[in-house]
């Protein structure tokens, strides 16, 4: 259980802090051309203010999607955003500091660039981390409060097909069941279904 935990978390951190970085490729390829995809990747890898403000945009659209659809909570969708915040915050803070770390003159703007992804990497991963840990002390998540009500009926399971539904249990059939009115019946309808 606590593996599929970390790995969903993994997965949503990457993601969070991976975005600026695509939107901001993106921009460059749709305003350059796909000639200068390369040129772009390098210079656009670097952080910049108006990266952060569309990121932070673009995940709090999604998130306020999933709160209209009542796939997540009011007091998830408010973490959802401090995640978001704290992890480019950080991840740029620790990009600053890795680019100018990692010095190699002879390799040029590639260590700068290695540097900045190793920097924004740790420091991005440490944030959420301490985040995480400090947010449990007050309130579970969603997908913790849906795993209290999936794990009965998983523990029901021969012990060799538990591992594998709980690998199986996406974050979106998490947002789904949340959504759910009936979120018992959920649990017990989507571990038979993956136990088969």
């Amino acid at each position: 259980m606590a593996k599929k935990k970390f790995k969903i978390k993994g997965i949503e951190s990457v993601i969070r802090m991976a975005a600026p970085k695509v939107v901001t490729i993106g921009i460059n390829i749709l305003r350059m051309g796909p000639r200068m995809i390369f040129r772009s990747a390098v210079y656009l890898l670097r952080t910049n203010l108006f990266t952060r403000i569309l990121s932070c945009f673009t995940l709090l659209v999604l998130d306020l999607f999933d709160l209209v659809k009542r796939r997540i909570s009011k007091a998830q969708f408010v973490r959802n955003i401090l995640f978001s915040l704290i992890l480019i915050a950080f991840g740029t803070f620790g990009w600053n500091i890795g680019s100018r770390w990692l010095v190699v003159e002879m390799l040029g703007s590639a260590v700068e660039i290695v540097g900045g992804m190793i920097g924004a990497g740790v420091l991005g991963a440490a944030s959420g981390v301490v985040f995480d840990k400090i947010c449990n002390k007050f309130m579970r998540s969603d997908a913790q409060q849906m795993w209290d009500i999936i794990d009965p009926y998983v523990s029901e399971l021969p012990d060799g097909e538990q591992s594998a539904v709980r690998k199986s249990i996406s974050n979106s059939d998490l947002k789904k069941m949340f959504a759910c009115k009936d979120r018992q019946d959920y649990a017990d309808k989507l571990v038979k279904e993956l136990s088969e």
